[in-house]
């Protein structure tokens, strides 16, 4: 699927998706000559950041606005942004932005334990949300399959309780296996309980994305982060939607 055929996608569907499992997915969003192109920026940013060895198997970039400016059209994709919207009921703003490549070859076997990003009070009949206040997009540039490694997810609907007692990195009960192609994105909910492991091969795996709130939740969170720099601030000048995910609509 080209990124061509991606507006067809019933957008109110995925959102409710979002609700009912806690996360979707959009297959291939991004085309093969914007993968090559993304790839070759976190190829320099691996470099300047001195490169992969056994004491830095991983490579992490944040806020990505700050280290890799160039990153920030990326950003502007709008069946992302509307599909997120969506999710809101609101515009949305993009509150923090982040990436990590994985080498495959120096990794360990758990690449990220289980953990979830929610980090709101929760009052004491649980949670009563009619959406999500925040969620995460990542964009799986080498995509989940076994070469690159699996995406691993514990489903779970908009109030289910978010409590879980379970090890870090053993196998949890309900966990599914989330195998996407090259250039798909995830957009989760944060409260959903996710891990990863490494993959079979020994290539580099690209992770990038964002945590976006609506721009009517002010609320902070301890992930945020803003980069302002010339370059993001040209690139919003000449991206529309990036400037509506950056700059409040209201002001």
């Amino acid at each position: 699927m080209t990124s061509k055929e991606i507006p067809m996608l019933d957008l109110k569907s995925k959102a409710d998706q979002v609700s009912e499992q806690g996360y979707c997915v959009i297959e291939s969003v991004y085309d093969e000559h914007e993968c090559i192109q993304i790839r070759a920026i976190f190829k320099e940013l691996c470099h300047k950041k001195g490169g992969f060895s056994n004491e830095q198997s991983t490579i992490s970039f944040h806020p990505l606005l700050e280290w890799g400016p160039e990153m920030a059209p990326f950003y502007a994709k709008p069946i992302l942004v509307d599909l997120m919207a969506e999710v809101f009921n609101d515009d949305v703003r993009l509150a923090h932005s982040g990436a990590a490549v994985f080498n495959n070859a120096l990794v360990s076997p758990v690449l990220t334990g289980w953990h979830n990003h929610y980090s709101w009070e929760i009052s004491e009949t649980g949670l009563q949300r009619h959406n999500p206040e925040r969620v995460l997009c990542n964009v799986y540039i080498d995509g989940t399959m076994p070469d690159v490694g699996p995406l691993i997810v514990l489903p779970r609907s908009l109030n289910t309780s978010i409590h879980n007692e379970g090890e870090a990195n053993a196998e949890w009960t309900g966990q599914e296996t989330v195998s996407i192609p090259p250039g798909s994105a995830v957009i989760f909910d944060t409260a959903v309980w996710h891990c990863s492991r490494r993959g079979n091969s020994n290539e580099l795996r690209h992770l990038w994305g964002g945590r976006y709130q609506g721009w009517n939740n002010p609320a902070p969170h301890p992930e945020d982060n803003i980069a302002k720099n010339s370059t993001v601030a040209a690139y919003k000048n000449q991206f529309p939607l990036l400037k509506k995910l950056l700059e409040n609509p209201i002001n």
